[in-house]
């Protein structure tokens, strides 16, 4: 058994998703989250300012004393060595969990992968699924992240902004849909407006299972009448959060700023 906190981070309240699966199947569990949105969006930035803005997080959940950490974030996924290489707990990335549960789900072996530009250039999904004899059809749809993290979920400019990127893939034949952005599971009613019925795969219920089994195997998981906390935490501003996140539902203590730079 191990009491302390699990650790989860974006760059903005997208990761908020992944959280949320997390603790459905970890109820007993304290989470710290930050979302941090004072360098939101990652996906437009250089390699080195990403790996910057991960190991400062990554740093300032380590001072909490998190027993692992959860990148919930495709594009900062894409750099989780850098922050293996400074910690000695377990660091988990989104990609490898969702990647594999769509080709679990696919029957024709065709999935759109919707990402951030620098996750579809850098195209680690896209090469998972052709080494395993899947066609990927890649689409960067970096404006979804700042509609999420800017908009109301309602706001019919989403529905717009969804069609304008996702047309392109109706003729395409694809069966399953990877959300390679964890914001984009909020976007997710729009996008059967365009595609209709697919397998749409988000990445927090694999994510959620892949961090229960390592904790599993350790001996890592709190007590089970423990009844745990949420902290949320942003390097932007709190009343941002606060309007943007109204669609997170579970119980969680008042959201704090904080400054991460050179933890």
């Amino acid at each position: 058994m191990n009491k302390q906190p699990i650790g989860v981070f974006d760059s903005g309240i997208g990761g908020l998703t992944v959280l949320d699966k997390i603790i459905e199947i970890m109820p007993n569990e304290d989470y710290i989250y930050v979302a941090d949105q004072g360098h939101c969006p990652y996906g437009t930035k250089k390699e080195e300012e990403i790996i910057e803005c991960v190991l400062n997080v990554g740093k300032y959940l380590i001072a909490k004393n998190v027993k692992a950490i959860v990148i919930a974030c495709n594009t900062a996924s894409l750099f989780i060595k850098y922050l293996r290489e400074i910690v000695d707990i377990p660091v988990i990335s989104v990609i490898e969990p969702t990647c594999e549960y769509a080709m679990k789900v696919s029957k024709n072996k065709r999935i759109a992968v919707l990402a951030t530009d620098t996750t579809i250039r850098k195209a680690k999904y896209q090469n998972m699924l052709k080494d395993k004899g899947y066609e990927a059809f890649g689409v960067p749809c970096q404006d979804f992240v700042t509609f999420v993290e800017t908009k109301e979920l309602d706001d019919p400019e989403g529905e717009k902004i969804v069609r304008r990127y996702l047309t392109p893939l109706i003729d395409k034949d694809v069966d399953t849909v990877i959300h390679g952005c964890t914001h984009f599971s909020l976007l997710e009613d729009n996008m059967r407006k365009v595609l209709g019925d697919k397998n749409y795969v988000a990445c927090g219920l694999p994510t959620a299972q892949a961090l229960k089994e390592i904790l599993t195997k350790s001996n890592s998981l709190n007590d089970a009448n423990h009844h745990g906390y949420v902290k949320i935490y942003t390097t932007g501003k709190v009343e941002n959060a606060k309007e943007n996140m109204k669609w997170f539902k579970k119980n969680h203590e008042e959201i704090k700023h904080i400054d991460v730079e050179g933890k």
